[in-house]
């Protein structure tokens, strides 16, 4: 089986997450992934709406599979619910569980008045066993795969869409660089900035996330990037001092993950370049995927950051990372080796 992707994920979770809010449970989730965002979600909502305040205490119960056997799950599943319609059960941190094959025979045969929710964090079902071919047919499941970098602008901007809220494209670049892949993260910060909207509005500003992540736009990692394919170091050097400055806001181990997203999408694109030179850029922008405002400034950056310079920065990369994790470069800080690293890729 392919590896589920991204956008199926979301697909899945928003399906189940309109049966849940029309009321339909299924008995048994096998929620499971390498980013626990939407795990947490349906997890969540199952736990806050399945039964009524007064029903919780005597019919939902939550697990772990460290603490837990198979065999007590299975107990627990078969009971039937005290003055309610149904019980719910969620086994939290399931992938610790032993003997999972032998679950098996309690999805074959399931309890129609238990909600048994499995939620497996940081990684998925073997998919070899027993217990996964048996989750197939029985269970209603979500892989929950990580989104790459170059897509959480996009995902960003769609969150926000379903709330009825814009946000300016220079503020979902800041956010995305500055946060990271950590969904759970980005939409604790999307939340916080909430409150800045001006009543009526509904739309965040650059100048919004500046004020609530802490973001300074004259020195962030994204405008430096920017001058550097420029080739303009006098604009570069004073954002590098700036990070020096305040190299626990901006460690050099971030800005590093900052470059990297940023030349492999240049990579990309040289590579399909090069693969064909007839290939319209349109198509290619469409083949790398992503925000077309995005796609611009790659193209861009492209023309200062040839296929042989980008090679060059990306080699650089990962020789400053080994240095900034290791004991041997002497009195150097942060903000020297990253001036360092900036001063040759401008070579």
């Amino acid at each position: 089986m392919a590896k589920t992707k991204a956008k199926e994920t979301i697909s899945s979770f928003r399906r189940i997450m309109k049966d849940l809010s029309e009321g339909r449970y299924k008995p048994c989730y096998l929620l499971m992934g390498e980013e626990p965002y939407y795990v947490d979600k349906i997890a969540s909502h199952i736990a806050a709406y399945a039964l009524t305040e007064d029903e919780k205490a005597f019919n939902q119960m939550i697990l772990y599979g460290q603490d837990v056997t198979v065999m007590q799950i299975t107990d627990n599943a078969r009971r039937y619910p005290v003055m309610a319609s149904r019980q719910v059960i969620i086994v939290k941190e399931a992938q610790q569980l032993k003997g999972l094959d032998t679950l098996s025979a309690y999805l074959k045969s399931m309890n129609p008045a238990c909600v048994l929710i499995l939620c497996f964090m940081g990684k998925s079902v073997d998919k070899r066993t027993e217990f996964w071919k048996t989750a197939q047919k029985y269970c209603e499941i979500l892989e929950s795969v990580s989104l790459r970098d170059y897509e959480i602008p996009d995902w960003i901007t769609a969150y926000l869409q379903e709330k009825n809220t814009s946000i300016e494209p220079q503020a979902t670049r800041l956010l995305a660089d500055y946060l990271g892949t950590d969904l759970q993260r980005i939409v604790m910060e999307l939340e916080k900035l909430f409150i800045l909207i001006p009543e009526g509005t509904w739309a965040i500003t650059t100048d919004m996330v500046e004020r609530s992540v802490g973001i300074n736009r004259d020195f962030s990692p994204f405008l430096m990037f920017r001058h550097l394919t420029d080739g303009n170091f006098a604009k570069v050097q004073p954002i590098l001092q700036y990070f020096a400055d305040n190299e626990k806001k901006y460690p050099l181990i971030m800005i590093v993950s900052l470059l990297y997203t940023q030349l492999s999408r240049i990579l990309k694109f040289h590579a399909l370049r090069m693969e064909n030179p007839a290939l319209p850029v349109e198509e290619i922008a469409k083949i790398m995927g992503g925000n077309y405002y995005f796609f611009r400034e790659t193209l861009q950056a492209a023309r200062f950051f040839t296929f042989p310079r980008t090679i060059r920065a990306m080699e650089l990369l990962c020789a400053y990372d080994s240095l900034y994790k290791s004991s041997d470069r002497g009195e150097a800080g942060d903000g020297d080796l990253l001036k360092e690293m900036i001063c040759k890729m401008m070579v």
